[in-house]
């Protein structure tokens, strides 16, 4: 049997599976419980029973992220449903189907939500089944969207359930923590961990990228169909509360214009130091100290691009998350991102001091101090005063 007949059946299997819970519990949002559990169980099939699955590398780290994903989300949910009677959303349809609510609910629900399983899985199966096991630079920004995405959503939904759980609310709308950023946090997470996906298979795929169908689709469906579209018209009948929250809110991306550029700022201002340093006053230096290790060739860095990317999207990240836009003041985004560059600089140094064979301590020595003026120098220079 080929991998897309197995896959196909599979789907089938779980749409029946679905169904039976949903006639039994008599509720059809069992489907959202069961929504995370068909990605794994897909996973497992292909790995277990395809002739063409390779269980290597890629698709080790690969399987632990489904099943991180898929677990903490069916858990989440199904706890959530257990407490309450069947979702607004399902009940309202039920009402709307009336006698012919077993056949609409087999079809629009359960073998629509197969279908749509099978479509979005699809970076999933193509690392299961690819030979190519070698990592790449877009492992690594899917592996970065994965657990940045993952933590979004975890988050935004313990804050969520710990929000509903209080006895006196002060508010009807949950607006702190990532509810603070945009209207929907767990939509954006959840967005982000597919896009993931999507590039920790572009490595494996071999000139066929038709599977970008997935990311686009599961965005289309959160914002347009089954999440923003339908749940926002509900949270307005909470009245004017609601209303403010969207008008200051975003509701899907959690940083609004300003963000962008202060993000695009940060970078300008940490790269023309860094070169100024590493690439004018320092190079000899840190060529001199590093020629037994690093990529040299004629007297100069031989930079492998992505990895400096990924370094010039990372520390501007985090001197915005933990410098300027936690600081009060100018100079409290210099003590901020001092102490943060200080704290990478020093995690980064004392590693290789500790692993790497004849690590240069007067390089660490002044590395880890530049560390601690860059950051904070950026910090100090991007900062942006807080509109009241």
């Amino acid at each position: 049997m080929d991998s897309l007949k197995l896959l196909a059946l599979s789907t089938a299997l779980f749409i029946v599976v679905g169904y039976f819970f949903s006639r039994l519990t008599k509720r059809n949002d069992i489907a959202d419980t069961l929504w995370g559990m068909g990605f794994l169980w897909l996973s497992l099939v292909t790995l277990n029973f395809s002739p063409d699955a390779i269980f290597h590398f890629k698709s080790k780290i690969v399987l632990v992220m489904v099943s991180l994903w898929a677990l903490r989300l069916s858990l989440h949910i199904g706890l959530r449903t257990m407490k309450k009677s069947e979702d607004i959303r399902y009940l309202n349809w039920r009402k709307g189907w009336g006698k012919r609510e077993p056949f609409f609910s087999f079809f629009k629900v359960f073998a629509l939500q197969g279908v749509i399983l099978l479509l979005i899985s699809w970076p999933l199966h193509v690392v299961f089944l690819s030979p190519v096991s070698e990592v790449c630079w877009t492992d690594f920004l899917g592996a970065s969207l994965f657990i940045f995405g993952f933590l979004f959503e975890t988050v935004a939904d313990a804050q969520l359930t710990a929000f509903k759980a209080q006895k006196e609310k002060k508010s009807l709308i949950l607006q702190e923590g990532l509810w603070s950023l945009c209207r929907h946090p767990n939509y954006f997470g959840e967005t982000l961990i597919w896009w993931g996906f999507f590039f920790l298979a572009v490595g494996s795929a071999e000139g066929n990228l038709f599977f970008i169908l997935s990311p686009l689709l599961i965005t289309f469906l959160l914002i347009k169909v089954s999440g923003i579209a339908m749940l926002e018209p509900l949270l307005a009948k909470k009245g004017e509360e609601f209303a403010r929250y969207v008008k200051r809110t975003p509701a899907f991306l959690p940083f609004k214009k300003e963000d962008f550029f202060i993000f695009v700022k940060t970078v300008i201002v940490l790269v023309a130091l860094d070169y100024l340093w590493l690439g004018l006053f320092m190079k000899d230096f840190y060529v001199e100290q590093t020629h037994q290790v690093a990529r040299i060739n004629g007297g100069e860095f031989d930079v492998v691009l992505w990895g400096a990317v990924m370094v010039y999207f990372f520390i501007p990240l985090s001197i915005i998350l933990y410098g300027t836009r936690k600081a009060s003041s100018r100079w409290d985004a210099l003590f901020r991102g001092g102490v943060l560059g200080l704290t990478m600089y020093a995690i980064y140094e004392f590693t290789n001091i500790a692993l790497v064979k004849n690590w240069p301590l007067s390089m660490a020595l002044v590395d880890l101090c530049w560390g601690s003026i860059l950051c904070g120098l950026t910090s100090f220079l991007t900062f942006t005063e807080k509109k009241q």
